[in-house]
């Protein structure tokens, strides 16, 4: 059976073949005899060429570095052929996709590098131009998105179409975004929003400015993961960057940084740092409902329930001028929520349809756990008991399949003060079982389970009542995004 040629071989001869030159060229613009071309590209030679032949003779070849790279590709697919182990018909569906994938990617590659030399030349951004430059990254955005996330990098890497500062905004608002759905999707998306950053043209100062900003949504990724302490360092880097360039036109947000900081100061539990940063960037950016709605938070964190209640009425009217529906949807929920921190359960009924509305047309499964949860809790403070423990029941089992630990606690310390209520301390036990699967979850942090075993050991004795469940309850709330809080008897 004749050997079969070698890679280098193969890759030579097709290069040959597809650019007319014939071994005697070869060797002559090789300097090596054609004898020896002859021999080193035969099914005789026993061993591959060494890389000195082969680099001489690929030069020899009259052909566009790209040219080499394409029939590379084109023989490892080949030779990956022989070691799948796949069925032919699997294998053909396979490739199929491959080489539909290929030339879509090379289409839009192509068609963004062409466009790219047309375009003018690129400085700070002219005041006149905004409007338009966010409208032409809205439409580059659609494509990138269609694609892998190798795929947009590369594109960015050579279209200089795709280097824009506006292409950069828009794709950190997209990672912020998704932070809270994925972190690995946010992850990506501001990899790619800092490998534009890199590559914005125009005046230092200016890509400075940029290249800050977009370091501060990888910084915001990093809390997000709970990596605290690169989120630091990343933020640091961010603000480097950012104080270290300008933006006269105030082109970027300039309350954008200020309120990513606030969130790491609020994990890192330094929420008077946090409460300082969001008033600087509710005054000076472009977003005050937002900073507002993160304000609300972290005076709910720091059980400051009033308060909560007073700064996020105050962000109602700007977050429905602005008119994003996720937005509202987190200030409607979390105003229904302090209004049951402060008793004020009738308040927040008048707001939980609202909430439905909005999480259902937004379609997030766990979203809509939590409005039942919500629903629940406002019934039981209604004194609705049996309809409380009915939606209390249902979500705490659906939390429970999720993986969600800590909301399954919370669900259930709800429906515990309503038997203990009742003097019904058996079926508290039995509930309290339940807590096993809590206790297992790592990312329930040490005094969260401290309490809870201390529920749970007057639950088994069948001494646990009705005060000592809502205390449990009151501390998990506010222990949930404040690691550091002790929970004292």
């Amino acid at each position: 059976m004749p050997r079969k040629l070698t890679f280098r071989q193969l890759l030579l001869s097709i290069l040959a073949l597809r650019y007319d030159v014939s071994q005697k060229e070869i060797g002559a613009r090789a300097g090596i005899p054609e004898a020896n071309v002859s021999y080193y590209l035969s099914r005789e030679r026993r061993r591959d060429m060494k890389e000195d032949a082969f680099e001489r003779m690929l030069a020899a070849v009259p052909c566009p570095p790209a040219a080499v790279k394409v029939v590379s590709a084109c023989l490892e697919a080949l030779e990956a052929l022989e070691k799948e182990g796949l069925t032919a018909e699997e294998q053909a569906v396979i490739e199929e996709a491959v080489l539909d994938t290929g030339r879509m990617v090379r289409e839009a590659l192509t068609e963004s590098v062409r466009r790219s030399r047309s375009s003018k030349p690129v400085g700070y951004p002219d005041a006149d131009d905004l409007d338009l430059d966010r409208a032409r990254a809205e439409e580059l955005f659609s494509r990138l998105v269609k694609l892998p996330e190798e795929i947009r990098l590369a594109v960015v890497r050579v279209a200089e179409e795709y280097q824009s500062w506006a292409l950069c905004e828009k794709v950190c608002a997209v990672s912020s975004g998704e932070a809270s759905r994925s972190v690995e999707r946010a992850a990506a998306w501001a990899r790619l929003a800092e490998e534009i950053a890199e590559r914005v043209r125009g005046p230092e100062h200016w890509r400075s400015r940029i290249q800050g900003y977009a370091v501060a949504h990888g910084a915001n990724v990093l809390r997000v993961a709970g990596d605290l302490k690169a989120s630091e360092t990343a933020f640091e880097r961010a603000k480097h960057l950012w104080l270290g360039g300008s933006d006269p036109g105030v082109v970027l947000d300039p309350g954008r940084l200020l309120d990513l900081e606030a969130s790491l100061r609020r994990d890192q539990r330094r929420l008077g740092e946090a409460l300082f940063l969001l008033d600087e960037a509710a005054a000076v950016g472009r977003h005050p409902e937002r900073a507002l709605l993160k304000k609300g938070f972290t005076l709910e964190v720091l059980g400051d329930y009033e308060r909560a209640v007073e700064t996020l009425l105050q962000a109602d009217p700007l977050v429905r001028r602005g008119g994003d529906t996720r937005l509202l949807y987190m200030l409607r929920f979390n105003l229904a929520v302090n209004y049951c921190h402060l008793g004020r359960y009738r308040e927040a009924s008048e707001l939980v349809q609202e909430v439905r509305d909005l999480v259902l047309d937004r379609g997030d499964e766990n979203e809509i756990l939590r409005v039942n949860w919500l629903e629940g809790r406002i019934a039981a403070g209604l004194g609705r008991s049996g309809e409380a423990r009915k939606l209390l029941g249902e979500v705490r089992r659906a939390f429970g399949l999720r993986g969600m630990s800590y909301d399954v606690a919370l669900a259930l310390l709800e429906e515990a003060v309503l038997l203990l209520e009742e003097g019904r301390s058996a079926e508290v036990k039995a509930l309290a079982g339940e807590l096993a699967q809590v206790f297992e979850d790592k990312g329930v942090h040490r005094e969260a389970l401290a309490a809870l075993r201390l529920f749970h050991e007057a639950a088994e004795h069948e001494e646990a009542t009705a005060e000592l469940a809502r205390r449990v309850l009151r501390f998990l709330f506010r222990a949930r995004y404040d690691q550091g809080l002790r929970f004292n008897l």
